[in-house]
């Protein structure tokens, strides 16, 4: 068997219809110039009352596809992450760790083009949420049956680019993908990069992971000589599913400041990294909104801090490598 170049772990718990969509948007007849043998995708369920039946995940999405289910008592995924990244045989993995993010159908053809420029590429994928707002900001009204009622009118497995038409910016790039971005749900880096950062950070142990997400991402384009890639002509879409910071919960404000609190004892003060990304990839039609939009704020912040690409992007590569 051939050995993959790129390996994706897609993490699920109590998601079956969303971690379906997922991995749809993961077949190799969804992802657009791409052969099966250039990626594998390791799915790891913790045990619930709602899991896949192991047999039919390579027979359903493809033989590069391998399931694993795990009997896990930690309410942090980060057990889970770390368990795949063991499994994985690629050079460069991608890292879904909530298994509700669906992909569009140019994601890993772009991944594979950053690593012919350089060994060293961090891949991030911009985020949205399916349906007018954030998940957390949706109508009582809204809920998993009328968003996979949303997507069947999208008819989004013929077209995957028809996902930004039902979508909006995720809070993580809410002001798009030409200025920084406070984080990255689907992010490609090499194993040997991910291993510089420890993998996922062990002490990320409260619900959901915490803050595990914000912290690979800004390790990862903090590596001295990496080049950061954003892929402004694709998306990871998240589907609703009563996630914990992405459901009408009166705690969610209460559970971010333990979130926060978390990530600060154990990394400081450091804020959003803001780092000059390298643009790749092509724009369909059905994502020109987006770019709009991101080229507005992006100028709106230009002009509020000047021309200076110094104060623009401070923690651009060059000035980390030069330290």
């Amino acid at each position: 068997m051939t050995t993959p170049l790129i390996s994706i772990i897609v993490v699920g718990y109590k998601m079956k219809q969303q971690l379906h969509n997922t991995l749809c948007s993961l077949k190799s007849t969804y992802q657009r110039n791409v052969d099966p043998d250039d990626y594998e995708v390791i799915v790891v369920e913790n045990s619930s009352d709602d899991n896949f039946a192991p047999t039919d995940v390579s027979k359903e999405y493809g033989s590069n596809f391998r399931y694993f289910l795990r009997q896990e008592t930690s309410q942090s995924p980060v057990p889970a992450v770390n368990f795949a990244f063991e499994q994985c045989q690629g050079q460069y993995i991608g890292l879904i760790i909530d298994g509700a993010r669906m992909l569009s159908p140019g994601v890993i053809h772009y991944v594979k083009m950053a690593t012919q420029v350089s060994v060293n590429s961090i891949v991030a994928v911009p985020g949205y949420h399916i349906g007018e707002s954030e998940h957390h900001l949706t109508e009582p009204g809204y809920s998993v049956e009328f968003e996979q009622n949303l997507l069947k009118q999208a008819e989004w497995q013929e077209n995957g680019y028809r996902l930004f038409k039902v979508s909006t910016f995720s809070g993580a790039n809410a002001r798009g993908y030409l200025q920084p971005m406070m984080e990255c749900n689907c992010i490609f880096a090499s194993k040997i990069n991910f291993d510089t950062i420890g993998r996922a950070d062990t002490r990320f142990t409260l619900r959901g992971g915490g803050s595990i997400n914000l912290h690979i991402y800004r390790s990862l384009i903090n590596i001295p000589d990496t080049q950061f890639f954003v892929l402004p002509g694709e998306g990871s879409f998240h589907q609703y599913h009563g996630g914990v910071t992405t459901s009408h919960s009166t705690d969610r404000e209460k559970e971010l400041a333990s979130f926060n609190s978390q990530l600060k004892s154990i990394w400081g003060n450091s804020g959003t990294i803001r780092r000059n990304p390298i643009m790749l990839g092509s724009i369909d039609a059905n994502a020109l909104n987006f770019l709009e939009q991101s080229a507005h704020t992006a100028q709106k912040r230009a002009a509020r801090l000047g021309d200076d690409s110094q104060i623009l992007w401070p923690d651009d590569y060059h000035q980390i490598t030069s330290e």
